[in-house]
């Protein structure tokens, strides 16, 4: 019972990544018609003008795009600038997509709420594939008190008591998926996350 309590409170903690990053299909009219109305105000020209987001069109996973998409609307609400990096290349995960979206949802929400309390408020997403081996970077800045050995324990959070799910559920869904590794790599005041994903065999 502790255990499945435990998945229902990962499942709670991570689903709206699963439920954004819906928002380009074709057969959810509700979603599209509320997409074309904020299309067309004025916050999001704005966002549009500083070309970031523009990079998005060599995402062609359509539920990762959107999630990208979503979670850089969500940092600029929350005084954080996500900056997107895609080579000038189609990049594609050829398997376990929705695997690689909660695992980067969760990434991307631990990075821009720790960007929050930071004088550099610049989180940076960074897609990569080289050899049928697709990266995906989160770097963000961090203080004095982040552990990478204890990040990774249920329960454990910066942000208070029952809020250290999201990275607990990125190191499961990682041991569980074949073909994805997760990196962690500390320099200075910055640290990057990066989910390796291998081609499926």
């Amino acid at each position: 019972m502790e255990h499945q309590y435990l998945e229902l409170r990962k499942f709670k903690h991570d689903y709206k990544n699963l439920i954004a990053s819906l928002n380009t299909q074709d057969n959810i009219s509700e979603i599209k018609d509320y997409l074309t109305d904020y299309a067309k105000s004025k916050e999001f020209r704005a966002s549009l003008n500083d070309g970031s987001i523009a990079s998005v069109q060599h995402l062609k996973n359509e539920i990762l795009r959107g999630l990208v998409v979503q979670k850089f609307f969500y940092a600029k609400q929350c005084g954080v600038k996500l900056t997107i990096e895609i080579a000038n290349t189609d990049f594609i995960l050829s398997h376990g997509v929705t695997v690689g979206v909660r695992i980067i949802g969760n990434l991307l929400d631990n990075a821009i709420e720790q960007a929050q309390k930071m004088t550099d408020k610049i989180v940076t997403v960074a897609f990569n594939e080289i050899d049928n081996t697709a990266e995906i970077a989160i770097s963000n800045p961090i203080d004095s008190d982040f552990n990478q050995y204890q990040i990774f324990e249920t329960g454990y959070s910066t942000k208070g008591s029952n809020r250290g799910l999201g990275l607990t559920n990125v190191r499961d869904l990682v041991d569980q998926q074949k073909g994805f590794y997760m990196d962690i790599e500390t320099k200075k005041d910055h640290v990057t996350m990066t989910l390796i994903v291998t081609e499926d065999k």
